[in-house]
């Protein structure tokens, strides 16, 4: 999946070549001219990483990544200053202050940019390994809910337990990726997770575990409780999100299976054969 980074910067042609060097090494890459435009980007499509000058009219970028680090849905998103301002002064306050995860100055060479931005988001996924929850959406990481099913999975096998399984899918997941974007598939997926993790209790687990597909742990119920409450959900269901350059009204579907963890059952098996099975009909 193609990573997204927001360039924002006043000058067109600082822009432009930003865009063309990202571009070029495979990024999908949204513009910006200043600080309060980058915001309203950011409230309108999910992004990777922003790639942000500092001195701007409007906003500057010291006000921007001050503004993005008070939301918590950008708290792991990586903040990248690109600048003329080469001072030492400045390059501590962007760390200590702005909370950035990078400071460039320029010149600086398309092999250099390309490199330090991967830096960041790889730097920016090896931290999400670590962490339960994505603070964007609240639903678990995927190695969280391996973990959590594990732990459930062995209490009823030590005490007879109940504990249901219920795997979501966005079945034209696919479809959207190819007929739209896959950052539009990406964005179908993010609002279908957080109306599922509304659904739940608060003592059930949901994770996104990526590609359109979700997974939702619930202690105490067994498969019949399970799939009423999935079918309440799957019939209660209306999500359409519009693809802007033509208008078109893009529907988002639901499907869903359920099973039940009994003693002796391989609870990882069993979740690894609902997102493949999935991925199959795809």
């Amino acid at each position: 999946m193609r990573k997204t980074v927001l360039v924002v910067e006043d000058s067109d042609s600082s822009r432009d070549l930003t865009v063309h060097v990202l571009q070029q090494s495979g990024y999908r890459v949204l513009e910006a001219r200043d600080g309060e435009e980058a915001l309203h980007v950011l409230g309108e499509s999910p992004v990777d990483l922003v790639l942000t000058d500092v001195m701007m009219p409007k906003m500057d970028g010291w006000e921007l990544a001050k503004r993005v680090r008070q939301q918590a849905r950008f708290m792991l998103m990586p903040i990248v200053f690109l600048t003329v301002l080469d001072d030492l002064e400045n390059q501590v306050r962007g760390f200590a202050e702005a909370a950035v995860d990078d400071y460039l100055t320029k010149p600086i060479s398309p092999q250099q940019l390309v490199a330090r931005v991967q830096t960041a988001l790889a730097r920016a996924e090896r931290i999400k390994r670590f962490l339960r929850r994505d603070p964007a959406t609240g639903l678990a990481f995927p190695d969280y809910f391996r973990e959590r099913l594990q732990e459930e999975a062995a209490r009823v096998e030590a005490f007879g337990r109940k504990l249901a399984l219920v795997v979501f899918a966005i079945p034209n997941y696919l479809a959207i990726e190819r007929g739209q974007a896959d950052w539009f598939a990406r964005l179908a997926a993010e609002e279908a997770g957080k109306r599922i993790q509304k659904a739940a209790h608060a003592y059930d687990l949901v994770a996104d575990m990526q590609w359109g597909r979700f997974a939702a742990l619930l202690p105490e119920r067994d498969a019949e409780g399970a799939r009423k409450w999935a079918q309440s959900v799957q019939q209660g269901w209306d999500l359409t999100l519009v693809w802007e350059e033509t208008q078109q009204r893009v529907p988002v579907e639901l499907t869903f299976a359920v099973d039940e963890i009994v003693p002796g059952a391989d609870a990882a098996a069993v979740l690894a054969e609902r997102l493949d099975a999935f991925a199959r009909k795809w």
